[in-house]
């Protein structure tokens, strides 16, 4: 049954990459973003937020014309695609431990210019020392167990003068990591706060040059998500069942984000 599948979806890590795929194919015909909406207008589309918030990470980064652009956590490969779409010069690489969004990203997100490959963002085993001008983590550092791990290869693999970006959820100071425990075991779900992401770049040789709170925009990009799943084309048990999902994962996403949670974008340099 779809429904004890969906539920089965939203309570393991690799499941629920799984179903956002499959709700996403379902729903809009094509794989989409794994990541948060970004407000910037009112009734927009839920793709058009999603596009907004690679955009808002994009901004501080400079042109990207000719830069080796290494995108840690890439997931489906979607941000890639869009990235490369933006810019016709950009070499770009796309790691992940997911091998079934690597599919994914291999069958219809790969270009001439993009490449994808099976990694732990905490090693990098294939990424060469000073190799990348700009490296991106948008909403896949929570899943890192060793964060100071991964800015180590940030540091390593980053050519002198190199930016990065990485978007994180990070919990409030009056968080205590308890909200949503059994949530956090099934999806390795490792939150951190904000001033552990100071150290991790002091220790390895990295420079902030921006920090913003980006929760606002993101917890008012669910608006109108009960209309993201039209009606048309669809049986009556089939539109339910999306809905009711969806529902509940929204649910979810902003109690965590209004009350636990904060949505951090962090810009750097390698110094």
């Amino acid at each position: 049954m779809k429904l004890f599948r969906y539920i089965q979806g939203a309570g393991s890590f690799k499941r629920y990459y799984r179903l956002l795929n499959d709700l996403y194919r379902t729903v809009y015909g094509r794989e989409l973003m794994l990541h948060f909406p970004f407000y910037l207008e009112e009734n927009e589309s839920f793709i058009q937020r999603q596009y907004n918030l690679v955009d808002h990470c994009l901004e501080n980064l400079g042109d990207l014309s000719d830069q080796v652009l290494l995108e840690v956590g890439c997931g489906n490969g979607a941000n890639c695609k869009y990235i490369s779409v933006l810019n016709e010069s950009v070499t770009i690489i796309g790691i992940d431990l997911n091998e079934e969004n690597l599919e994914i990203a291999n069958a219809h997100m790969g270009s001439s210019r993009t490449q994808f490959i099976h990694d732990d963002a905490q090693k990098l085993d294939h990424i060469e020392d000073s190799s990348v001008d700009v490296l991106i983590c948008i909403e896949s550092a929570l899943h890192y167990p060793d964060k100071d791990a991964f800015f180590r290869q940030i540091s390593r693999v980053m050519k002198p003068g190199g930016k990065f970006l990485v978007a994180d959820i990070l919990r409030r100071k009056e968080d205590r990591g308890r909200s949503l425990w059994w949530w956090k075991r099934t999806m390795l779900l490792h939150h951190t706060n904000e001033n552990d992401y100071q150290d991790y770049a002091t220790r390895n040789k990295l420079k902030y040059l921006a920090t913003s709170d980006i929760t606002p925009e993101i917890v008012k990009g669910y608006e109108g998500h009960r209309s993201w799943i039209p009606r048309e084309n669809r049986n009556w048990g089939s539109f339910v069942l999306l809905r009711f999902t969806l529902a509940i994962l929204v649910r979810l996403y902003l109690k965590e984000l209004r009350i636990h949670k904060k949505y951090m974008v962090f810009n750097g340099v390698h110094a």
